[in-house]
């Protein structure tokens, strides 16, 4: 980064937490955590610029929010922060020194304000004088007929936005189904003007109301419940909408993202399909709280996960795949199986991992047929299987380790591990054939064999373990001696811990 010369890149996280904390403002009071927290992120944003940003200007562009060089600002917020400012007449926003943390609570605080209102005090630019800023500047477009078909819009929209909060306070009270009804259809009317001058944050109260109707059986008759939910998916089909829900969702501003959280998870399955689609882009730490939303979803997200499962796209199958794991739900086993089965050997391991993180009898029977399958999906099925800890997958797992049924030494050694890991003295048999096996030719081919079923010997344990070990102790492959060796330490100190 050049001094003075931040690029829009650079000022893309910037624009990402001024335009959280406009949505902030927009649903909570300026003492209010959430938009606390909120304009202490985009403080935070400001000042990992450093001596980069030491001037630069931010406006509403024909394409979107665009620096002073008509550089475009992409990212998520960018055309929030351009309609934010365009509807209050802002040509553009300028910043200057290092604007504190007070300067950017009042910007924040005057773009939450609605237009008409801001208009009536003098424009955006008035109010931030008014409140000392000096670091931070807006200059006001200068078109009078711009001006005049802005302030009608302006005005236009906080009609819609008035009536919108004053026809949910007239929704809470509201007892029958028919006036319910008759008051919802004018809410949805109000929405449908928000949504479409990009005003989704306005509109996102009506989800808020609607999906707490649609799940309290304390307060709400059978029948308003169900009608709310019906309304709840009429507005989630509002693509513009649900991705403003997704995004306080998807937020760390404590009672907003429970808030939102709460609303996808009564939207349900429409929710889960918008959630699927935003994995593809999310950063780590987002994407671990889609992939948490979409565990809270339960059954409503089983089948749309599916359907990317299946989607033949392999990224997307394998997520699908490794999220069905982590949803850690029943109903997943069967898919899970099918994609085992699969062709594409990736695909196949995340399927096993995933059926051993299920690990039911379902599951446990789907990775005992895998071992049946390629060398490659046997090997990740083994390994799943030992993890699975289930003595019933002894008998296979003694077959696969059996010369003569011809597997290949990578899918062999994974058993052996296995039957390690499952730790039960049934397997010792097994084991000590292959640890006792010293062909005149062809040593070094077993070698590693050898040295697996004595690791896997000292982990199984006991008096019977140690006999084995200490046959190989001293003698034979130097390699197969060391691991008896490590192996009978390891049981001696297991010895001596128990008394």
């Amino acid at each position: 980064m050049q001094p003075g010369r931040a690029t829009a890149a650079e000022l893309a996280p910037l624009v990402f937490e001024l335009t959280r904390a406009i949505r902030a403002r927009h649903l909570h009071p300026a003492r209010h955590p959430v938009a606390e927290a909120a304009l202490q992120r985009c403080d935070s944003a400001w000042r990992e610029l450093g001596a980069g940003a030491a001037e630069f200007s931010l406006g509403p562009g024909e394409a979107g929010l665009v620096l002073e060089d008509g550089a475009r600002v992409t990212g998520p917020g960018a055309d929030d922060l351009a309609d934010e400012l365009r509807a209050r007449q802002v040509q553009k926003v300028r910043f200057r020194g290092a604007p504190s943390a007070a300067e950017l609570a009042a910007l924040v605080d005057a773009l939450a304000r609605e237009p008409e209102a801001l208009a009536k005090q003098g424009g955006l630019e008035t109010a931030l004088r008014a409140c000392g800023a000096s670091s931070v500047e807006a200059v006001a477009r200068t078109s009078d007929r711009d001006g005049s078909a802005s302030r009608e819009q302006s005005g236009f929209l906080a009609q819609h936005i008035a009536d919108l909060v004053r026809r949910l306070s007239e929704l809470e009270s509201c007892d029958d189904l028919a006036s319910y009804n008759l008051t919802a259809n004018k809410i949805e009317s109000s929405v449908d003007v928000l949504v479409r001058a990009k005003r989704s944050m306005d509109a996102y109260r009506a989800m808020l109301v609607v999906a707490r109707h649609a799940t309290d059986p304390r307060t709400r008759s059978d029948a308003i419940r169900r009608e709310a939910g019906d309304r709840l998916r009429r507005l989630a089909h509002k693509e513009e909408l649900l991705d403003a829900v997704v995004e306080q969702a998807c937020g760390d501003s404590g009672l907003a993202s429970v808030q939102a959280s709460q609303v996808l998870i009564a939207v349900g399955s429409i929710a889960a399909a918008r959630l699927l689609r935003g994995l593809e882009t999310r950063k780590d730490a987002s994407r671990a709280r889609v992939t948490q939303l979409l565990i809270a979803l339960g059954d409503a997200a089983i089948a749309q996960v599916v359907d990317e499962l299946g989607s033949g796209q392999p990224e997307r199958a394998r997520r699908a795949a490794r999220l069905l794991g982590e949803m850690q739900n029943p109903k997943g086993v069967c898919f899970l199986a099918d994609a085992l089965a699969g062709p594409d050997p990736s695909l196949s391991r995340e399927a096993a991992l995933s059926l051993a993180r299920i690990g039911d009898d379902a599951a446990l029977q789907a990775l005992l047929r895998g071992l049946r399958g390629s060398d490659e999906v046997a090997e990740a099925c083994a390994g799943c299987l030992g993890g699975l800890r289930r003595p019933t997958a002894l008998p296979a797992l003694h077959e696969v380790i059996d010369e003569r049924r011809g597997r290949s030494e990578s899918v062999r050694r994974a058993a052996i591990q296995a039957l390690g890991r499952i730790g039960n003295p049934a397997a010792l048999r097994s084991l000590k054939e292959i640890l006792d096996r010293v062909p005149f030719f062809g040593a070094a081919r077993v070698r590693e064999l050898r040295i697996a079923a004595a690791q896997a010997i000292a982990q199984i344990g006991g008096v019977a373990a140690f006999q084995a070990l200490r046959v190989h102790e001293r003698r034979g492959d130097p390699s197969v001696s060391r691991a008896c060796q490590e192996g009978l330490r390891r049981l001696a100190g297991a010895a001596a811990g128990k008394t």
